[in-house]
């Protein structure tokens, strides 16, 4: 009995301290986890600042990385913008130089082109015929603002009775003027009384016209200015070539004002 005692004790002893070593164990294994969810808490926590860190630092580079290729495409464009800017206006440049060039030669050439007609029309006696009368209209449109009615070349007046005959080179009959043109190939002073001279006559031969003003115009290929100074005290408008471009009044302002 004593031994089954003893046994029993002994058992006992060894559950109670089966039991100690489990409520250890216990609590080894509660701080193990502890510790472990406390490690894995802070791992958790530092991986998710290593995650939020590495994502910043990642749209910072991003960010820098998007600025600097704004910048860089924005310099090229500048620099392409520059490069065209530059290439339009060394083109616009070249071509208005070649404009340039080129009108000179064309003024040249209608100048020079002009001055032989001129020289030709004159030497075959068709200076009316071929250059002043074509340009007698438009140049009336221009200074005179009016749009003739009538325009005559080579007007002829042939009074057999009294043995009188007279041509005149171009009439233009407006509404309330007439345009007399008297065509030299050769001005001279004495051109000039002897055109007031023939405008006297030429409304005795046409009264018709007698109640219109009488606009009197001396026509060349070129008048030296001596003389365009004399005509505009006579209040006779010159009409020649400007600087062998064009048929034009020399002196407009001076006689329209006289």
């Amino acid at each position: 009995m004593q031994k089954l005692e003893k046994k029993v004790d002994k058992l006992e002893k060894l559950v109670e301290l089966f039991m100690r070593e489990m409520l250890d164990f216990k609590l080894w294994a509660s701080r193990m986890i502890e510790e472990g969810e406390k490690r894995l808490e802070e791992y958790r926590k530092e991986t998710d600042r290593q995650i939020r860190e590495y994502r910043e630092e990642t749209d910072r580079k991003i960010e820098e990385y998007r600025a600097e290729t704004d910048r860089q495409i924005r310099e090229y464009k500048e620099e392409v913008n520059r490069q065209i800017r530059e290439y339009k206006e060394e083109t616009d440049r070249k071509i208005a130089e070649y404009r340039a060039e080129t009108d000179k030669q064309i003024r040249e050439y209608k100048q020079e082109n002009n001055k032989r007609w001129g020289e030709l029309a004159n030497k075959l006696g068709t200076i009316v015929e071929d250059i002043i009368y074509p340009a007698f209209r438009p140049v009336i449109r221009k200074y005179f603002g009016c749009e003739p009615e009538k325009t005559f070349m080579r007007l002829e007046y042939n009074n057999r009775k009294k043995g009188i005959y007279e041509e005149f080179d171009a009439v233009a009959v407006c509404e309330d003027k007439v345009f007399l043109l008297e065509v030299k190939s050769t001005p001279r002073e004495k051109h000039i009384e002897e055109f007031k001279e023939k405008a006297k006559r030429f409304l005795q031969y046409f009264p018709e016209f007698a109640g219109k003003k009488l606009i009197l115009i001396m026509a060349s290929l070129s008048f030296n200015e001596g003389f365009v100074k004399q005509l505009s005290k006579a209040n006779i408008y010159a009409m020649a070539y400007r600087e062998w471009e064009y048929m034009d009044i020399l002196n407009f302002e001076e006689v329209k004002d006289a």
